[in-house]
């Protein structure tokens, strides 16, 4: 059980680590508001069993679990074995592809003729610290794009 909520928190960190947020409960994609019970939607999480987990009295247990959720900590889960390199975040990453890119606009790429934008996605995809769906978020192009290149 354990591992269970190792991971259900590196789930909640992700977006907080990638620091597209500056709070857990900021991701609009998580689960975390429902297990903090911010969330007046409809249920899509059966947070019980983890919730269980850090006591019977339902308003102890999401203050245990927040406190839990929002420990700084250097979690590594399943294929996540590469965590010493640092992911680089949008503006910087941003910074780096116009770089690469000379004198090509990162809004003309898209436009680009094939033969020279996948020799430039090519290019970019190499960039280390950057993964393709933020090459493609980017870009502007989507990550088959990106893939194929």
């Amino acid at each position: 059980m354990e591992y269970l909520l190792t991971v259900v928190r590196y789930i909640h960190q992700n977006p907080l680590k990638a620091r597209m947020v500056r709070t857990v409960e900021e991701w609009g994609w998580s689960s975390c508001r429902q297990y903090y019970q911010l969330t007046s939607i409809a249920r899509l999480v059966n947070c019980d069993l983890i919730l269980n987990m850090f006591g019977e009295d339902r308003t102890t247990a999401i203050e245990r679990f927040k406190e839990f959720n929002e420990t700084v900590n250097d979690d590594r889960c399943l294929e996540d074995v590469d965590t010493d390199r640092r992911r680089l975040t949008d503006d910087e990453a941003r910074v780096v592809i116009k770089g690469l890119l000379g004198k090509v606009e990162i809004a003309q790429v898209k436009s680009l003729p094939k033969e020279n934008r996948d020799h430039i996605l090519r290019k970019v995809k190499g960039i280390e610290g950057v993964s393709q769906r933020q090459v493609a978020r980017i870009l502007g192009v989507s990550q088959t794009l990106i893939y194929r290149a």
